[in-house]
């Protein structure tokens, strides 16, 4: 009994030193991730970063910590080099992996404030939204859609879509200038077609700064394609110009082929 005792013993003091390592490990790697996450908040609310951003450093910290952490575990334990030369890849392969997104997000910000392609206050199509740039922040652009509701874009998104403009300065005046198509069938000829057009244009070129004009767009065996295109000063006038245009033209196209 006293043989095994001491075998026993003699097991526990010999791997003692590395518990006590172990331990120490463990100790140092949770302060350091503490003090480290601490900090990173306090200067994501200083320099009023997005959360996400803030999100993105503390889990990159997080897992450095981790990976540290695992290497020196496995070094006190006399795992090979080699082993955690493979450890570190994986290591760096998961950061990447976890930050990729974020980090595109803000380096895509960071080019849209740099390049300007539109500004608060703007009037843009992405992709197939439209909406007002409300905000141009490091990680998302928000816009408000017509209907009045927010929409949130990262600009990692953004930038791999379709940018239209609307708005532009025209002798000084911003203006957002707008399109839209509308199709007609053959039953009235071009000529008539075109003169009732413009006839329902007419009535709105005293309300609007410019225009309103329009131009053949396309053309087939079954329909015809005009694009309509106006001027606005604010964007609260955009919607309501649109469906005043559009239902006067129809009124005057309507009229047009009931008489034809």
């Amino acid at each position: 009994m006293g043989s095994w005792f001491e075998n026993v013993m003699s097991t526990l003091w010999e791997y003692l030193p590395m518990v006590v390592e172990y331990a120490v490990l463990v100790v140092v790697a949770l302060t350091i991730e503490k003090l480290a996450t601490k900090k990173v908040r306090r200067a994501v609310e200083q320099l009023k970063l997005p959360p996400d951003a803030g999100n993105a450093i503390i889990l990159t910290i997080r897992v450095s910590v981790l990976v540290a952490a695992c290497i020196v575990a496995l070094s006190i334990g006399g795992i090979p080099s080699s082993w955690l030369v493979g450890l570190s890849a994986l290591g760096g392969t998961a950061i990447g992996f976890a930050s990729t997104r974020t980090i595109g997000n803000l380096v895509s910000g960071i080019y849209i404030m740099v390049s300007r392609p539109f500004r608060i206050g703007d009037y843009v199509r992405i992709g197939n939204v439209e909406g007002e740039v409300l905000e141009i922040s490091m990680n998302y652009t928000k816009l408000k859609a017509p209907d009045g509701s927010v929409l949130l874009l990262s600009n990692q998104k953004v930038l791999e879509s379709n940018v239209m403009n609307f708005s532009a300065r025209v002798n000084g005046k911003k203006l957002i200038r707008y399109s839209f198509s509308m199709g007609f069938d053959h039953s009235v000829p071009s000529d008539r077609l075109e003169e009732a057009i413009r006839e329902a244009l007419e009535g709105w070129k005293a309300k609007l700064p410019m225009g309103p004009d329009f131009f053949l767009a396309g053309c087939d065996r079954l329909s015809r394609e005009y694009v309509l295109t106006f001027c606005v000063e604010d964007v609260s006038e955009l919607w309501p110009t649109r469906d005043g245009i559009m239902r006067s033209v129809l009124k005057a196209w309507e009229a047009v082929k009931e008489a034809t």
